[in-house]
């Protein structure tokens, strides 16, 4: 395909957008989570490791939230809190 003149095939695109750190995955504790959402939560000392809940993850980032602004890590909350209704009111 052609980006702004430049040749630029479907494999080169997607690595520059860098898709598979937003793709989902279920980890060793059943949460699903995005390698771009563990780095956030990483590099706000929360260790996503420790919890075997999405419930229990999400008051964690709420109190780091309580304590110190991060825009990024308040819309990673948004995303697993919106995850986490729909899976709930889906059973």
């Amino acid at each position: 395909m052609l980006i702004k003149g430049v040749e630029v095939t479907v494999e080169d695109a997607i690595e520059f957008a860098n898709v598979n750190r937003s793709f989902l995955k279920r980890r060793k504790n059943g949460l699903l989570l995005s390698d771009y959402q563990i780095s956030v939560l990483e590099r706000n000392n929360i260790d996503y490791k420790k919890f075997n809940n999405m419930s229990s993850l999400l008051l964690a980032i709420e109190d780091n939230l309580n304590i110190l602004e991060d825009e990024e890590l308040e819309e990673v909350s948004k995303q697993l809190s919106e995850m986490h209704y729909y899976m709930e009111t889906n059973k």
